[in-house]
């Protein structure tokens, strides 16, 4: 695991989850979403909030804080293995 690109939180349910630097400058977001709830906006393809079961919540606007990155969450999208969090790109 690269460290300066790959960060793991561990939710209270001892679930293991990874935010990795993807090459668009955005963060790919995998673990365990078996129970998960999705919030979206006016599409219903437009989701707006991820909560896995256990945890961590992360919605639009969450400042993420990771890999030197200041800015916060524009969007999601759905992966095979979890979800691409959009970053806004002023704070890389």
């Amino acid at each position: 695991m690269n460290r300066d690109r790959m960060k793991e939180y561990t939710n209270r349910y001892g679930d293991k989850f990874t935010f990795e630097l993807n090459e668009r400058g955005n963060i790919d977001w995998k673990g365990n979403f078996k129970y998960v709830r999705c919030g979206f906006g006016d599409n219903p393809e437009d989701i707006i909030m991820v909560d896995p079961s256990g945890g961590p919540y992360i919605d639009i606007g969450t400042d993420m804080k990771l890999f030197g990155h200041k800015g916060k969450v524009n969007g999601f999208i759905n992966t095979d293995v979890g979800y691409e969090l959009i970053l806004e790109k002023s704070g890389l």
